[in-house]
């Protein structure tokens, strides 16, 4: 059977403005640049060239690191999916579960603590440099790209790390 791809970014760096509440803050300067890297990346990548799907929190900085990495040369139209706000490594699992099993590629972009939980849980190749990486640091923008057969399975260790990269701007 072949393999999907599942994309797991973390947002880009946010501000901290006085007086605005968690789920509105905006990216910063260095979130901006460092999101267009990131769309840049995927751009070269070609995976987002397949049958692909986007989820993204509905928090503001996930929305604005979408727009930076789709404004890199994507129509790809992302799906808000506000349970990715603050969501714990089981909530994203089963947004991941409930994908399609016709698409090639799933995206989501949210935040950590979740996001890294499920990255370090899912991952069967644990001695890699990729994986090291992942587990030592998943900063802002950063991207972990899997190998998995199907969504509906998708658990501890059963899936392949084949990249970690955290692009800058």
């Amino acid at each position: 059977m072949p393999s999907k791809q599942l994309v797991l970014i973390r947002h880009a760096k946010s501000a901290y403005p006085i007086g605005v509440a968690d789920h509105e803050r905006p990216l910063n300067a260095r979130g901006v640049r460092d999101g267009t890297a990131v769309g840049r990346w995927l751009a070269k990548s070609g995976l987002m060239n397949l049958k692909i799907s986007v989820v993204v929190s509905s928090a503001r900085r996930t929305q604005e690191t979408w727009a930076l990495i789709a404004g890199e040369g994507t129509d790809v139209i992302a799906r808000t999916e506000p349970r990715l706000y603050e969501a714990s490594q089981q909530t994203i699992l089963e947004v991941i579960r409930a994908t399609p099993l016709n698409l090639e590629v799933l995206v989501i972009i949210a935040h950590n603590p979740g996001l890294e939980d499920v990255a370090s849980t899912i991952a069967r190749n644990r001695e890699s440099s990729s994986y090291l990486m992942l587990t030592e640091k998943y900063p802002t923008s950063g991207v972990a790209v899997f190998d998995i057969v199907d969504w509906s399975t998708i658990a501890t260790e059963s899936a392949i790390l084949t990249e970690f990269s955290v692009p800058r701007g």
